[in-house]
């Protein structure tokens, strides 16, 4: 669903009028309805917030013929109208949108609501500012005004309205304000910004001779003199051929004053003229040319099968009547299919243009030779439109403006096939929207879009199912023994793509003795070669269809290409592709683009893209990098992601663990900057499939370090969103490798992390086993750090198991490890949980003494949250003893510390209201108060505290005991294993 511009709201209603007629509510597009329900609500909107009568309807909907039922019919209109806006509005309730009025009805909006309103609002604004001498600011506001239109007002309802007086005049409206602000664009120096709507406007005006002196200043002042004088030229010709007449006083005037750069043509009547009596330099007439009706098309494809959303795209587009000219155009990468849709849809379209169809092979992207110039195309058509040799213009400018002039008022369908770019195409588009023009490129035309309105269609890879009955089609007559089940494989080997889909067909049609199962193979062993795709007709061959690409493609895109097949992942960003190349990510982004507009790379969204598996195989066989340079490419590779992993998962943790020192990159290895911790778990989600790709790679290619310690870099990500199994995967995957490989270090580290994933996954047995390999493992390469943190791991699963007493040991063992290493905040963590472990056994003096020295170490740090938990568990000690009172305030402070973090309640210290204190004091009010603030706060930040409150058993005045353990179900206990630190 799109989203209109200015909305913010979640249930905000928005509706567009100047262009398609569209509603939405906050980011959904609602669907309005059949046709006429929508022209109800079209002249609604184009009225802007006046009555419209009833007739009025019953005109528009049925041309000045209603039935008798008319009434009831708009009535049922309005109706569904009002069910749309408020879907929750009781029967016969007025709403807030729609409202009778003087035997009608109308809509309740205004400039927050509808594009109409708001755009008379700038309008009014920029004519402020215009008289009060503030000619820049208007400017800026007329832009903005403008900017609002997308095309000609219920531009989708035009043929329905039959051109209904309300309609019309808003775009007059539009065309005067164009106007209006092109005079006050002049005044400033700002004739250039209004190029993009005084095209507009001349398209939907074109002999509008001040609109047009407008745009002649406009595109001189840009910089396109030739363009201007061809504007000129076809304006002076059609004023004189449609209306008898010459260009009047402001138009000459526009045209003197336009830069001479080569020979104006003389009007009409001076002195000049060839022996023919043709005026020198100026387009003959259209009428003098004669009719011919060319027929250019290539051949159909036999069996065109799929790209129905395509086709019906298309087809949209050519039954459009909105008085523009028709304007598909067609990208996606090599062997998609571009020329093949292009044609089948022409042929489909062909007898909705009587007047002939021509094409032309751009020659943009081919084995041999330049892209075609235009110029030539121009010829080649004027010729097959009947116009002799002779009166071929030799300019491309003049060529352009008489093929125009041949084509005003014909209806012909113009394909262009495999086109450079839009400069290349612009000279060929025809000036009448009775035309239509299909485009196909391997660049996508973003200009002929901005420019001339035309419609963009990227073709991706048909379906699975599409792809199996494309291929079936291709083989039927030859081998009919073939289903989609024993052909699908062969299909998936050919990534889909049509033209690789092609060439196995041809070949499997011509060798019916060679079953589906053996092709596959063959396609199999080739592996990412392109062999089992080449084909004897070199024009068809995949590997040189991918080869026209990369000729265009400068040095250091071109080194790029080569090394995209390194990379492990489904798609890559930009800083990836820098780290894969060495060069800076500027640099790096220039040549991306480069590969993108070749078609070799494909945005897959934002900063992130792919190539299609054969076009990296057609990589993988280009010469030019040593074994050298592709392990260089490699180790830069693993560097960023295991350095950027490493920086977000620090920014994951706690505060104290974000000053540890990162290993620096290898030179030209460019992580990617994270700024927080918000954006390190998002850039954690966007790589997830890449990082267990790279994991895999690096143990592949023997670089088991980085590929253990990206592994343990990736746990606490993976434990906070719960992917289990990828966890488990990846730590099995680097055990494997650091076995094989001998490094005990990193065998030891995936023992810990697969501890961690058992765990989660409800393993709690296999989760200690793992744990004690890996304290093993830490004790004999004296790492105690690392053994602090397992026995600290052993010491929760324990605790948890009821084994209170093992859980102990290992927790004090842990803290002197800490203690000796100095590691303070890991210190504090752990003789919070070894105090509640105390509390289970009974032992509550050394609880508190434990709870106050973490405190004191918490506070030291400036850690509220730390300090928090270890006042929570001196609470469960008071309350242990029998102490409520003093309980109760432990808790207070407890959760007054925790909110002063501007973290949720109960995040680091679980649970933390003392209601249940007081009620075992016997303070009943104090109780009830407590838990109203915990609902209040819980409520608030949407945590589970506010359950717990509401759950809490008895009445008030009821005493609640609790065992001297602490609290029920040992939800008090240590923290649930964590992920292991880098």
């Amino acid at each position: 669903m799109t989203r209109p511009p200015g909305t913010t709201g979640d249930d905000t209603i928005r509706f567009s009028v100047l262009g398609p007629v569209r509603v939405w509510r906050g980011r959904e597009e609602l669907l309005v309805g059949p046709k006429q329900q929508r022209l109800v609500l079209a002249v609604l909107l184009a009225r802007a917030g006046r009555p419209v009568s009833m007739s009025e309807f019953t005109d528009l909907l049925w041309d000045g013929d209603p039935p008798a039922s008319a009434t009831n019919a708009v009535h049922r209109y309005v109706g569904t109208l009002r069910r749309l806006l408020e879907p929750g509005l009781p029967a016969r309730s007025p709403g807030r949108w729609l409202a009778r009025k003087a035997g009608g009805y109308l809509m309740h909006v205004d400039a927050g609501c509808l594009d109409l309103l708001e755009f008379r609002a700038l309008v009014e604004r920029a004519r402020r500012c215009s008289a009060a001498g503030d000619p820049a600011a208007a400017v800026d506001l007329y832009l903005a005004a403008l900017s609002l239109r997308e095309d000609r007002c219920a531009a989708d309802l035009v043929s329905a309205s039959g051109g209904h007086p309300a309609f019309v005049m808003i775009d007059h409206e539009y065309v005067s304000v164009v106007r209006e602000a092109a005079e006050t664009a002049s005044r400033c120096d700002r004739t250039a910004d209004m190029l993009l709507p005084l095209r507009q406007a001349v398209e939907h005006d074109p002999l509008d001779e001040a609109l047009v002196a407008h745009l002649l200043g406009a595109l001189s002042a840009d910089g396109k003199q030739a363009e201007a004088m061809t504007l000129y030229l076809e304006v002076r010709r059609r004023l004189a051929d449609e209306l008898g007449v010459d260009p009047g006083p402001e138009l000459q005037a526009a045209h003197a004053r336009l830069p001479r750069r080569q020979p104006v043509a003389p009007s009409r009547g001076e002195a000049g003229k060839d022996g023919g009596g043709r005026t020198r330099g100026d387009s003959p007439p259209a009428a003098s040319v004669p009719v011919v009706r060319p027929a250019q098309l290539p051949a159909d494809l036999a069996g065109f099968t799929g790209r129905d959303a395509a086709l019906r795209q298309a087809a949209a587009l050519a039954e459009s009547q909105d008085g523009a000219l028709r304007v598909l155009a067609v990208d996606g990468i090599p062997g998609i299919g571009k020329t093949t849709l292009a044609v089948h849809f022409a042929h489909r379209v062909a007898r909705d243009f009587p007047d002939g169809q021509l094409y032309a092979d751009l020659r943009g992207f081919t084995s041999e030779g330049g892209p075609a110039e235009p110029g030539d195309v121009l010829a080649g058509f004027l010729g097959a439109l009947g116009v002799p040799q002779h009166r071929i213009p030799a300019s491309l400018e003049m060529r352009s403006a008489l093929y125009r002039g041949v084509l005003a008022g014909r209806r012909v369908l113009v394909v262009l096939d495999n086109a450079w770019d839009t400069n290349q195409v612009r000279p060929l588009l025809p000036g009448t929207p009775e035309c239509m023009v299909v485009v196909t490129s391997r660049s996508r035309l973003t200009g002929l879009a901005s420019a001339h309105a035309a419609q963009l269609l990227t073709l991706d890879v048909p379906s699975a199912e599409e792809a199996t009955e494309n291929f079936l089609k291709r083989v039927r007559g030859c081998r009919p023994d073939l289903d989609a089940h024993q052909v699908r494989p062969i299909v998936e080997r050919c990534g889909r793509l049509p033209l690789a889909l092609a060439v196995v067909a041809a070949r499997t049609a011509a060798q019916p003795e060679r079953t589906p199962a053996q092709i596959q193979a063959e396609l199999a062993d080739s592996g990412r070669s392109l062999d089992g795709f080449s084909d004897d007709n070199l024009d068809n061959d995949v590997r040189a269809v991918f080869s026209w690409s990369y000729r265009t493609l400068g040095p250091r895109a071109a080194r790029l290409f080569r090394l995209l097949p390194l990379h492990p992942g489904p798609d890559a960003t930009v800083t990836a592709l820098a780290s894969l190349a060495g060069t800076p990510p500027g640099e790096t982004a220039a040549d991306v683009g480069e590969l993108v507009r070749a078609r070799l790379l494909t945005v897959r969204q934002r900063d992130r893209y792919r190539a299609h598996d054969l076009v990296l195989g057609y990589a993988s066989e280009l010469c030019g990098l040593s074994a050298t340079e592709r392990a260089a490419a490699l180790d830069r590779l693993h560097d960023h992601y295991r350095g950027t992993a490493q920086a977000a998962n620090l920014l994951l943790r706690a505060r104290d663990r974000q000053a540890e020192a990162l290993a620096p990159p290898s030179d030209a290895a460019y992580p990617t900057p994270l700024p927080d911790a918000s954006a390190a778990l998002d850039w954690f989600v966007a790589e997830r499939s890449v990082l267990r790709a790279v994991v895999e790679s690096a143990a592949a290619h023997g670089d088991v370090r980085t590929a253990w310690e990206l592994a343990v870099s990736m746990q606490l990500f993976q434990q906070r969103l719960g992917w289990w199994h990828d966890w488990a995967a990846t730590m099995r995957c680097v055990l494997q490798a650091t076995r094989s490989a001998g490094d005990r270090e990193g065998e030891t580290h995936a023992h810990r992390g697969l501890a961690g994933a058992r765990y989660h996954l409800g393993d709690p047995d296999g989760a200690l086993r793992c744990l004690e390999r890996a304290r093993q493992g830490f004790e004999r390469l004296g790492l105690d750090d690392d053994l602090a943190q397992v026995l600290h791991d052993i010491g929760t699963l324990r605790y948890a198991r009821g084994e209170y007493d093992r859980a102990l040991r290992h927790q004090e063992r842990a803290l002197r490890l800490l203690r000796a290493g100095g590691r303070r905040h890991r210190q504090a963590v752990v003789t919070v949980d070894a105090g509640k472990t105390r509390l289970r056994l009974g032992d509550t003096a050394e609880a508190a003494r434990l709870a106050m020295a973490a405190g004191g170490i918490f506070r030291e740090l400036g850690d509220l949250n730390g300090e928090a938990s270890s006042l929570a568990l001196l609470a469960d000690v008071h309350r242990a003893n029998g102490e409520y009172v003093r309980s109760a305030l432990c808790r207070g402070q407890a959760i007054a510390l925790a909110r002063g973090t501007g973290r949720p309640v109960g995040e680091a210290a679980e649970p933390l209201e003392p209601g249940d204190a007081r009620l075992d004091a016997g303070d009943d009010v104090g109780a009830r108060r407590a838990r109203a603030e915990a609902l209040k706060h819980g409520n608030r930040a949407g945590l589970p505290v506010s359950v717990r409150a509401r759950r809490r058993p008895g009445r008030p005045g009821a005493r609640v005991h609790r065992p001297a353990s602490g609290r029920d179900g040992g939800a008090d206990g240590p923290e649930v294993m964590e992920a292991a630190r880098p």
